[in-house]
């Protein structure tokens, strides 16, 4: 639609669902009457919406999680309008429920100091019979904090018991986050063991609430301060530009410019001017151009963009701040989806874009979307990786990752050795990195897995499973992601080389996407009932979360990510490891 000859205010989407349909009140109204589009085929969107509703499809049980969820995201609320007390679970907690007792449990302190308590806390297990002293265990439960900011309960796990009358098990994750009596912020982690009945009425009713442990962690105060609108406030494109958001440019901008729904753009820090301070390059969309603001020393920064000539239009994925020609001078790469960018730094504050810099051996097939730096070969100069995936191919055409769990269609990426005088050549064949070079890759991470003293590479690839290529020391690497154990499937986007257990030995976290539909769907035993157990394995990791890996030394990993306590990232973008707390150990 080009032209509509009155105001828009919403339009259903069943307005667009047939051919000629007319749904009985308008929705907006038109000057001549109603717009209704003629397809000449049936959309294919069609057979996907008819499965929206949860439980519309055999997992049935979906149906039951969405009721259930509709009533804790009720609760959810009642605490966000001020309610610090339990009485809004009596709508949902039945007469005769039994439930678990909530106080009295047994604390082991985790760690304490540097600003920070952690708790282990187990419940004792004792049954309590009816509501009123369930809804007594909850009051006392929320009763230590002044405020709650945060309540989120996530059904994880769902199972029917018995169909007449139609009961359930749920499994709950809950987060909650305020501040405590003396002002002190909380956050409490854990899960119930819930059980489940559909009355008479339709209604769901909890029958049973049990609690096996949960980790507190408590902060004196605010462990973070947003202060980004002292620090930028001052600036021009800050406040239009940045301020506004994607979803407001992606209204405003014309979609040819290929502005995306993503928003998955990096950030960079590093002293480009060699004053002490490091400064920030904020990257951005296609059709809005990348920032360069320059660290003033006092808290607050100055956009410098048009003056050094870093003012990129081009969608962009990330960047870094590198000295690429050892001559002092931090350069700038800059990773747009098309490709790389080499800006010279002339020490003088301004950038030159080095044309030609990097001379691929074949054409790139797919998006660039991360780069990674360091010196493979140890000749003294700093070499880059590239990642790439691969997206949209043209009018109605996706590349779709095929298998969904082990995709292995994907576009390769590069090894860039550094020649010289901005100059890069192609190496990827020749150091070995064309093994398993096929996947969909997010990102990229150099570190130390052995005793070589040359870097490795771990890559975050996407609908399947991680590379770890070990360098051999002389410039060449071998895959050995599943002699190592890193090679578990999931949605990978980032990662990161760390320390963990001061053991000297660095560690691999790699970023994913835990999905609390993904872990019930993927559990139910019709999900996948044709594959192989191993196959059905696959897909469950998928929604599993974050994973860490713990280096157990020669050249093997464990993965300890559930009992570390870091799986549950969300949908995690990035990764990154430093001491926040200045107690000598990597978060």
């Amino acid at each position: 639609m080009a032209l509509l000859p009155a105001p828009l205010r919403a339009l259903p989407l069943n307005s667009f669902a047939g051919i000629g349909a007319e749904p009985a009140t308008a929705a907006f109204p038109l000057a001549d009457g109603r717009l209704s589009p003629h397809y000449p085929t049936k959309s294919p969107l069609d057979d996907v919406l008819r499965l929206v509703a949860p439980g519309s499809d055999e997992f049935a049980t979906e149906k039951h999680a969405f009721e259930i969820g509709q009533i804790l995201r009720g609760w959810s609320e009642s605490f966000r309008d001020g309610s610090r007390n339990a009485t809004a679970a009596e709508k949902f907690l039945d007469e005769s429920i039994e439930g678990a007792r909530l106080t009295g449990s047994k604390d082991t302190v985790v760690r304490s100091g540097f600003g920070l308590e952690i708790i282990r806390r187990k419940f004792s297990g004792d049954v309590i019979a009816r509501r009123e002293g369930l809804l007594r265990e909850l009051a006392d439960y929320f009763s230590s904090f002044s405020r709650i900011e945060t309540a989120e309960f996530e059904i994880v796990g769902i199972e029917e018991q018995e169909a007449a009358p139609l009961s359930v098990r749920a499994k709950i994750r809950y987060d909650i986050v305020g501040a405590s009596v003396g002002k002190r912020r909380e956050e409490r982690i854990g899960h119930w063991l819930t059980q489940w009945k559909r009355h008479d009425g339709g209604g769901w009713r909890a029958m049973r609430w049990e609690a096996s442990e949960e980790t507190v962690s408590r902060a004196a105060g605010p462990v973070f301060v947003d202060v980004t609108a002292h620090a930028l406030g001052r600036t021009d494109s800050y406040r239009n530009q940045l301020l506004p958001g994607v979803d407001h440019w992606r209204t405003v901008l014309d979609g040819a410019c290929g502005i995306d729904v993503y928003g998955n753009n990096g950030i960079a820090a590093g002293d480009f001017d060699g004053d002490g301070f490091d400064d920030l390059y904020v990257c951005q969309p296609a059709g809005l151009p990348n920032r360069l603001y320059r660290n003033r020393g006092d808290g607050t920064f100055e956009d410098v963009t048009e003056r050094s000539g870093v003012g990129v239009l081009d969608g962009t994925a990330c960047a870094l701040f590198a000295d690429f020609e050892n001559n002092g001078s931090q350069d700038l790469l800059v990773v747009c989806g098309s490709g790389p960018l080499l800006f010279v730094n002339d020490g003088q504050g301004k950038f030159t874009l080095k044309r030609d810099a990097f001379q691929f051996a074949k054409p790139p097939q797919g998006t660039f979307t991360h780069a990674a730096v360091a010196d493979y070969d140890r000749d003294g100069r700093l070499d880059v990786y590239f990642c790439l995936y691969s997206y949209y191919l043209g009018l109605d055409q996706y590349h779709y990752p095929a298998p969904y769990f082990d995709a292995r269609n994907g576009p390769p990426n590069f090894l860039m050795r550094n020649t010289g005088k901005g100059k890069f050549e192609d190496r990827t064949a020749a150091a070995g990195l064309n093994v398993d070079n096929d996947r969909y890759s997010f990102a990229c991470a150099w570190g130390e897995s052995g005793e070589s003293g040359a870097p490795d590479l771990y890559v975050a690839n996407d609908f399947g499973r991680g590379n770890l290529y070990r360098s051999n020391g002389d410039g060449t690497f071998t895959s050995t992601s599943t002699e190592a154990g890193v090679e578990d499937p999931g949605a990978g986007m980032s990662a990161c080389w760390l320390d963990v257990d001061g053991d000297g030995k660095q560690d691999i976290y790699v970023s994913n996407m835990w999905s609390a539909a993904g872990i019930r769907v993927s559990e139910q035993r019709n999900f996948r009932g044709k594959d192989a157990e191993s196959i059905r394995g696959l897909y469950r990791q998928h929604a599993r979360g974050n994973s860490l890996y713990r280096n157990l030394g020669g050249g093997k990993f464990k993965n300890v990510s559930v009992a570390a306590g870091v799986d549950v990232g969300r949908w995690a973008w990035s990764a990154d490891a430093w001491d926040f707390d200045h107690d000598g150990h990597s978060d």
